[in-house]
């Protein structure tokens, strides 16, 4: 009785939270619902196993997959398209204004060619495709920065109550038993996911919005944010708190605390002055991370003060034996089709944990498509710097987000493979990457007379002033 209780209340929470929204950040329109149903998907756990347990753990279950998730996925993307084709948007400035990006997926498509499995490569980078396609109903909205905070609030308003619910109240769907060792086992939370990284991946990213979207509202002097509006936000936010804290995803903690105080930094500095050297921070800021993964001292002191061990809870022993793999380092296995077959039993039959990814994001590109693939990659990182530094100088509060959210998630993915696929963190930052520029709706003849509006009148002061 009690667990229906809490379930119905949160349910009453979010709908609530859903009211407040559609005077304070409503949806531009209704088709912003096609992407919100998409990170509401990828960001938390695969639709089939919401009305059923996740099937058992094996080499083969990860090649065969699940074809109602599969139908799920196609459906949204579909419908996607759909809207896109009904814009009529201009794909050559959209082409022209993200080469990198459609360069990037480009090469990830070829990559099937190579691939030991090319079906099932087609249809993970087919999924990735979606995240290209809901960016683009975002950005191709009339007003893209509100529209993407409509998404995300939504989302999160989804996303924090109902994890808190599950764990505490259901947890046969909150928390789940994992491996140690052969012969150790631990409970550990996963909220609306299906593991505690990922769980602390999420919280970062939705409470690093939380901040921005306070901070923003606070700034826009908005009368409608009104006492509701922070208790709700008070409310979330301290749910955020405790599901991170539960997660013990150190990693994620890091990154929210990370991610808080460029935003900080950034918001209230001279932001035109600090603009033009943001390339220069994220070059210094980046090689201490550089170095401290390089070198293994460095890292064993720094680990040894922050209270962790050596092996990052085995993944510097991972890194070590994926690197002695056969691949061909130039392109790798073929487009996200390294965990697949007789390499993921080799590596099962080496860790008891059965791990289903490198830990470590630029390592996980370079198995699957290779240094070519890493060099594309950082690419698209680098455009979408040069892209938020612009956005700032122009006095657009998205850059401010976007760019604290680039190097906090940079860092995240040190520890955690998250940029590639259906990933919450991989679709914002390549909204972050990604850019949609307008054709002018001005007519010629209209252009003429705003023009002739703007040129001074031929009156006798005019004139002499002219003269």
């Amino acid at each position: 009785m009690l667990p229906l209780l809490a379930l119905s209340f949160c349910a009453l929470f979010i709908l609530w939270l859903f009211a407040m929204d559609r005077k304070l950040r409503p949806m531009t329109s209704g088709t912003l619902w096609i992407p919100l149903l998409w990170i509401m998907v990828i960001g938390s756990r695969p639709v089939s196993q919401w009305f059923s347990p996740a099937p058992t753990e094996s080499s083969q279950s990860y090649i065969d997959g699940n074809p109602f998730d599969r139908n799920v996925f196609l459906f949204i993307i579909v419908a996607g398209v759909l809207v896109l084709i009904m814009r009529r948007i201009n794909w050559g400035s959209i082409f022209a204004s993200n080469r990198w990006v459609f360069l990037f997926f480009i090469y990830c498509g070829i990559s099937i060619i190579w691939s030991d499995y090319p079906f099932v490569s087609f249809k993970r980078w087919t999924k990735d495709i979606g995240n290209i396609v809901m960016a683009l109903i975002i950005l191709t909205e009339a007003d893209p920065v509100l529209a993407l905070r409509s998404v995300l609030a939504r989302f999160v308003y989804f996303a924090v109550p109902l994890s808190v619910v599950l764990i505490i109240f259901f947890p046969d769907i909150g928390t789940y038993t994992s491996k140690v060792n052969l012969w150790t086992t631990e409970s550990a939370v996963c909220g609306v996911t299906t593991n505690k990284n990922v769980l602390g991946g999420i919280v970062f990213i939705c409470g690093l919005f939380l901040i921005w979207d306070f901070i923003e509202t606070r700034a826009s002097g908005l009368k409608k944010a009104r006492k509701a509006y922070y208790f709700g936000r008070t409310v979330l936010v301290s749910m955020a708190i405790w599901l991170i804290a539960s997660a013990h995803s150190d990693t994620a903690i890091i990154c929210l605390l990370l991610g808080t105080g460029i935003l900080l930094f950034i918001w209230f500095s001279s932001r035109k002055r600090l603009a033009g050297r943001l390339g220069t921070y994220f070059l210094i800021g980046g090689i201490p991370i550089l170095f401290l993964f390089g070198f293994n001292d460095v890292l064993k002191t720094f680990l040894g003060v922050a209270g962790r061990n050596m092996t990052l809870t085995g993944r510097t022993e991972l890194w070590a034996d994926l690197l002695k793999m056969p691949v061909n380092p130039l392109i790798g296995t073929g487009y996200d089709s390294f965990w697949l077959g007789d390499r993921m039993e080799h590596i099962w039959r080496i860790y008891s944990w059965h791990p289903i990814q490198a830990h470590n994001g630029f390592l996980e590109t370079y198995l699957n498509i290779g240094l070519f693939g890493v060099c594309l990659l950082i690419f698209v990182i680098i455009s979408a710097e040069k892209k938020l530094k612009k956005e700032i100088l122009n006095g657009n509060s998205f850059g401010v987000f976007g760019f604290s959210y680039l190097v906090a998630a940079l860092f995240y993915n040190m520890t955690e493979a998250r940029l590639d696929g259906p990933e919450l963190l991989w679709f914002i930052l390549l909204m972050s990457a990604m850019s949609y520029r307008r054709r002018a709706k001005l007519a010629p003849v209209a252009a003429l007379l705003a023009a002739e509006r703007k040129r001074p009148s031929l009156t006798p002061r005019n004139l002499i002033s002219r003269y």
